[in-house]
């Protein structure tokens, strides 16, 4: 529910994941939550699968090896300056929130409410104060180049990028990982090397992630026509 961002099926995700013997995946819309229930119940039903065809290998003595699959519930929200500000257009900084439990998605489904009713200016928006209002149960991953940290490093400056680091470790502790990326662009390499560097100093724990849009290679044109949809642009238009 990403707004023409992805063309994932959500049981398709599951399904997929279950082939790559892959043991927990996390979805995380941007600015929404609306697929949550739908993603809870694609991986209870794969995991409901996986269990019958477990106890009937047991019966019959046969190996079976595919483990269920943890569905982690989290949002990536646009966490701007001031939420309540809507003088100038401000969409903020892209951060991952995921629910460690039943009380950290009750804190999400409330951030991501007042996103869209308080908030919402060209796009749904929280700010940190807000943030600090709802965060417990909360784990924060510093999100990719356009969240925060990553954003300082290439934009603005290396202790600007360290100063935002020290607040979100801060108000979250162990609860807040550097995320890196890899996804080919040319920017990575020095991105990466400053966040590890990071990490190091101020023993911040570090998450490799993946952002996936379409499951499989195949699907990657099929992509392209949804994003020239949502860029207005044409398919022959240069990357």
């Amino acid at each position: 529910y990403s707004i023409l961002q992805s063309t994932t099926k959500i049981s398709n995700l599951i399904e997929k994941c279950g082939e790559l013997g892959m043991h927990a995946v996390a979805l995380t819309d941007t600015g929404n939550m609306m697929a949550a229930f739908h993603f809870e119940a694609a991986a209870n039903k794969y995991n409901q699968k996986i269990r019958l065809e477990r106890d009937t290998a047991e019966k019959e003595n046969e190996p079976y090896n595919k483990e269920e699959i943890l569905p982690i519930i989290g949002c990536e929200f646009n966490v701007c300056r001031d939420m309540n500000d809507k003088s100038q257009k401000d969409n903020g900084s892209r951060v991952v929130l995921l629910a460690k439990n039943k009380a950290g998605y009750q804190n999400l489904i409330k951030l991501a409410s007042l996103a869209y009713t308080a908030g919402m200016y060209y796009v749904p928006r929280i700010d940190k104060e807000l943030l600090l209002e709802y965060k417990s149960e909360l784990i924060v991953l510093s999100g990719g180049v356009y969240g925060e940290i990553p954003n300082l490093i290439l934009n603005v400056g290396e202790q600007q990028a360290e100063n935002a680091l020290l607040w979100w470790k801060e108000h979250f502790g162990d609860d807040f990982y550097i995320e890196l990326n890899r996804l080919g662009l040319e920017i990575e390499d020095r991105l990466n090397t400053s966040l590890i560097e990071l990490s190091r100093k101020h023993q911040v724990k570090l998450v490799a992630a993946n952002d996936t849009f379409y499951l499989n290679k195949s699907d990657a044109q099929a992509h392209d026509v949804l994003l020239c949809v949502k860029e207005n642009q044409l398919v022959e238009t240069k990357k």
